[in-house]
């Protein structure tokens, strides 16, 4: 399975670890200005199995649908 593994750097004054910010909320703050993103790249990865960054998710290719009686 073909995936497409984004990296994004983003400069912040907090540390978004230690007062539990989401994932989103820091996006936020860099659109908006209060944080920097320096960097966005995408890589396509043709076996996603084999990236050091993978971690075994099951999350692709599982359909909601099949979870719900």
């Amino acid at each position: 399975m073909t995936l497409f593994k984004t990296t994004v750097v983003i400069w912040s004054e907090y540390n978004p670890e230690e007062n539990g910010t989401e994932l989103e909320d820091l996006a936020r703050d860099a659109t908006d200005g209060e944080s920097y993103c320096s960097k966005q790249t995408c890589l396509k990865v043709e076996d996603p199995t084999k990236d050091p960054d993978w971690d075994g998710t099951e999350f692709f290719g599982v359909d909601d649908d099949e979870n719900n009686p």
